[in-house]
């Protein structure tokens, strides 16, 4: 379970700041931007936290750097491995090469070529197999147990989720009156950060989870009282196509988030595109999912922050999506 006998959570603001000391240094410091674009669009004020500005273009290098940094020197030498979309591997492989780690990547047969590149430029050891997360996964775990290397879950790890919480902490002092922060969910480890590290100084700050309409498996969770497993995912979105949460984030996201909001894919391709045009970022499908929800949430008022998870895309990848979406 998620909680200790004395009810805590198994993640707290002392976890995430504990994860600040030992990362800072390898991570750069995302800008959160006032837009006027995004403003005009949403009718209130729209911070943008450019976190495809981090290092390997996303924010899961803030969970990896906190899952290796709290390794052994033994464990660092026999290596890694995780099961990821691209994203969460990037992360994972520039965490080991920073610290001359061994690393495996297990990515879906149908992976991101760009993201399936840029890991290779890594040093990263690249396995394809199965078509869906938890395919991939079970192959990781498979890997881990025959190699006996640390297994680096891409959201389901307290240490990974406090990593990625330390951009809850930037946001919160940078924007201390913010009101409502917008964040794309997949498993939930980024979202379950966050909203520790701002519900724990801010409470009355509002955390908005953000879903893909058929890859809604937090939705799903939080409807249901419990984690469920979706039979099938499709989404433009590929870094947020996790069929299953797991127990630590769904009761992380239950104790600390208002809501998930559900989006089409072309809604986010829509925000993709507005992003891009009008407010000059560059943000693939997963990282436009936070503004897309932000508009679909008739709640209007002050602060508002969306999250811009990540920028790994192509332009080849969106002159496709663009054909895709003009067929």
């Amino acid at each position: 379970m998620s909680r200790s006998r004395d009810g805590a959570f198994a993640v707290s603001l002392a976890d995430v700041l504990a994860a600040r000391e030992r990362i800072a240094k390898a991570l750069i410091r995302t800008p959160l931007v006032l837009s006027d674009a995004a403003s005009k669009r949403a009718g209130r004020p729209v911070y943008l936290k450019l976190e495809n500005l981090q290092r390997t273009g996303a924010f899961k290098v803030r969970g990896a750097l906190s899952k290796v940094t709290n390794l052994t020197p033994e464990q660092r030498r026999q290596g890694l491995v995780c099961a990821s979309s691209g994203n969460h591997g990037l992360g994972v492989a520039y965490a080991s090469s920073r610290f001359g780690v061994p690393c495996v990547v297990v990515l879906p047969e149908n992976a991101n070529p760009h993201k399936m590149a840029l890991l290779k430029d890594l040093g990263a050891e690249v396995v394809c197999y199965g078509e869906t997360s938890d395919v991939c996964q079970r192959k990781a775990d498979e890997i881990s147990q025959e190699k006996g290397c640390s297994l680096v879950h891409s959201f389901a790890d307290a240490t990974l989720i406090a990593g990625q919480g330390t951009l809850g902490l930037e946001v919160l002092e940078d924007l201390p009156e913010v009101e409502d922060v917008y964040v794309p969910v997949g498993g939930g480890g980024l979202i379950s950060g966050i909203a520790v590290a701002i519900r724990e100084q801010r409470p009355k700050a509002r955390i908005w989870g953000v879903q893909p309409q058929h890859a809604n498996s937090m939705w799903a969770a939080l409807r249901q009282g419990r984690v469920v497993a979706l039979e099938e995912v499709r989404t433009v979105a590929d870094g947020l196509a996790a069929r299953i949460t797991s127990e630590l984030n769904f009761v992380l996201v239950q104790g600390y988030v208002e809501d998930v909001i559900l989006v089409s894919d072309q809604a986010i391709l829509d925000s993709m595109w507005f992003l891009l045009e009008h407010a000059k970022v560059l943000v693939e499908p997963s990282g436009a999912a936070s503004f897309a929800g932000l508009l679909a949430h008739a709640k209007r008022g002050g602060p508002a922050v969306g999250v811009m998870s990540g920028g790994n895309i192509s332009l080849r990848q969106i002159e496709e999506l663009r054909q895709v979406q003009g067929s």
